[in-house]
């Protein structure tokens, strides 16, 4: 039987991709919003649009974030190719 598999998802982003992508969903929940006002029918599909969009926006991002090892091993040699800083000196 063989080693599993092992996924990491790298969840570290700069300040301003956050910005960016915080400006661009709340953008389009607002656009959703005006464009449903009064109507019961536009307030589904505007709402179940900004969903469709908001889950393949995370899925995306996962995605492209996702690190595969094959085996225990190549992970352990990952991690330990990180600079480490020593303990007390921090």
């Amino acid at each position: 039987m063989g080693e599993k598999e092992v996924r990491i998802i790298d969840r570290t982003e700069s300040v301003l991709e956050s910005i960016f992508k915080d400006v661009v969903t709340f953008s389009f929940l607002i656009f959703c919003i005006w464009l449903s006002q009064g109507s019961t029918w536009w307030t589904f599909l505007t709402g179940t649009l900004f969903l469709i969009g908001l889950f393949t926006r995370v899925g995306s991002l996962i995605q492209k974030r996702c690190r595969v090892f094959k085996s225990k091993k190549e992970l352990i040699e990952w991690v330990n190719s990180f600079e480490w800083p020593e303990r007390g000196k921090e």
